[in-house]
């Protein structure tokens, strides 16, 4: 089994920044870790604390009683990887545990494997996810992507209470920019264009989630705009909030 005393010998944890997450992880993978089930992810956990680089063998994170959350890891959650790879989108679906063993009879311990495949994103996992979730805990209930992305913008802006963002910036912010190539190209262009369903299907969406799941309280103070009528610029609020014990 996994003891007490290991967790204890765990990495101190440093701070992780919303561009830390932005560099090395898709917005796809970060969405699907913190939609899985606390069950599952404790176990995912526990395996990318324990994962190596190159590494194929099988993983201990628990008894029998963790085999249930260990298959449904293998099984129901699926994991979309988007990457850019010589110059075009490419979107890869897989799993996060590639194989489950329970080991023993009587006294069993189970294990779960990698796909050496997709090393990259568990290292990056490791290094960024389990830090993040440690810093930003309310962050796990959030089901929108655009929730996820904007949580981590808040929280990182908290401190100033007002704060002003270009639309452009909240773009970026969102993953809702166009997406170029190495040589400046645009392979594909920026998603929700209009700034009614931009506003509607994304920042709208993600403000509520928010306010309602985590522990803060967004607000849209004010919208600047240019001559001609285009939003150009967006003012918030970011409070800190107490969150009622409840079930998300």
């Amino acid at each position: 089994m996994v003891t007490a005393k290991k967790s204890e010998q765990r990495r101190s944890r440093k701070v992780v920044t919303n561009k830390d997450l932005e560099q090395f992880l898709p917005t796809s993978v970060q969405k699907s870790y913190f939609m899985l089930a606390d069950a599952e992810r404790t176990v995912l956990n526990t395996a990318l604390e324990e994962y190596q680089p190159g590494q194929s063998e099988p993983i201990l994170v628990g008894d029998k009683k963790v085999l249930k959350p260990a298959l449904r890891l293998m099984t129901y959650y699926r994991l979309k990887i988007e990457v850019v790879l010589d110059g075009r989108a490419v979107t890869s679906y897989t799993r996060w545990v590639d194989a489950v063993q329970v080991m023993g009879s009587e006294t069993q311990e189970v294990c779960v494997t990698f796909s050496l495949r997709f090393e990259h994103i568990w290292l990056e996992s490791k290094k960024h996810l389990l830090d993040s979730l440690a810093q930003k805990p309310a962050s796990k209930g959030l089901r929108s992507k655009y929730a996820i992305r904007l949580y981590a913008w808040a929280k990182d802006h908290l401190s100033t209470g007002t704060t002003r963002i270009t639309v452009e910036e909240l773009r970026a912010v969102l993953g809702l920019d166009s997406v170029k190539g190495a040589d400046g190209n645009v392979i594909r262009e920026a998603p929700l264009a209009a700034w009614a369903n931009f506003r509607q299907r994304a920042l709208n969406l993600a403000i509520t989630q928010i306010n309602k799941k985590t522990d803060l309280n967004i607000a849209l103070e004010s919208v600047e705009q240019a001559e001609h009528g285009r939003v150009t610029a967006l003012i918030f609020s970011v409070k800190a909030r107490t969150v009622s014990k409840r079930k998300t």
